[in-house]
C-alpha cells in the first residue's frame, strides 16, 4: 500500500508505504514525538580532508548518496561534499578537480545535532540554516547519522507547518 501526498500543483511531495504507516500507528498510539534518532541514516559514509574529490564522487556513486561526510581523526565531522559542490567547483574552474582534496571543497562548518532532539528541532534548523542535512553526533561531538530533510518528510507527517516554511523558504545556498 503506498499513499501519496501532492502539493497544490499536484505533484507528488512523498508517499507512505506500509512500514511508515506503521511507524505513524505507533507514534499516534504513543505520546512520544519522533526524535532524530527514530529517522536519521546509519552508517554515515565518510571520507578525510585530503581524500580526492575523485574517490568521494565514487563512494557517492557506489553507496547511492549524494553527500559524503569529512571526518577528522577522532570520527568528529568537520565539513561535507555534496554532488552540488563537486558541480559548483566544476563549474568555476578555480581548481584541476583532478587534484583537488575534499578539503578544498566540502561545505564547512558542518552544522550538528544530538540524536535525541525532536524532528521539529531538526526541520527548524535546517529552515534557519537554509540547508538540507545535520550530521547527527553524540555528547563526544563523534558522528552517529545524517539526518536530511527527505527523512524528516518522509517520517514526520506532524510536521506540515515546518515543512510548509522549508518549502516556502526553499534552500538556494548562496553562492561561494
Amino acid at each position: 500500500i503506498h499513499i501519496l501526498y501532492l502539493d497544490y500543483l499536484f505533484f507528488v511531495v512523498s508517499f507512505l508505504n506500509f512500514k511508515i504507516l506503521k511507524l505513524l500507528e505507533s507514534m499516534y498510539s504513543d505520546t512520544r514525538s519522533l526524535i532524530v534518532d527514530d529517522v536519521m541514516s546509519r552508517p554515515v559514509i565518510t571520507a578525510r580532508g585530503n581524500d580526492s574529490i575523485k574517490s568521494i564522487a565514487q563512494k557517492m556513486n557506489k553507496y547511492g548518496v549524494n553527500s559524503v561526510v569529512i571526518v577528522d581523526e577522532k570520527n568528529m565531522p568537520i565539513g561535507i561534499v555534496t554532488e552540488g559542490d563537486i558541480i559548483r567547483r566544476l563549474l568555476s574552474k578555480k581548481r584541476n578537480l583532478l587534484f583537488a582534496k575534499a578539503s578544498h571543497v566540502m561545505s564547512k562548518p558542518v552544522v550538528t545535532i544530538k540524536r535525541d532532539l525532536s524532528l521539529e528541532d531538526a526541520a527548524r534548523m535546517m529552515v534557519n540554516r537554509k540547508i538540507k542535512k545535520l550530521c547527527v553526533v553524540d555528547d563526544k561531538g563523534s558522528l552517529i547519522g545524517i539526518i536530511s530533510e527527505g527523512d524528516i518528510v518522509k517520517n514526520a507527517s506532524y510536521l506540515i507547518d515546518v515543512l510548509k516554511e522549508i518549502i516556502e523558504t526553499g534552500y538556494r545556498k548562496e553562492e561561494v
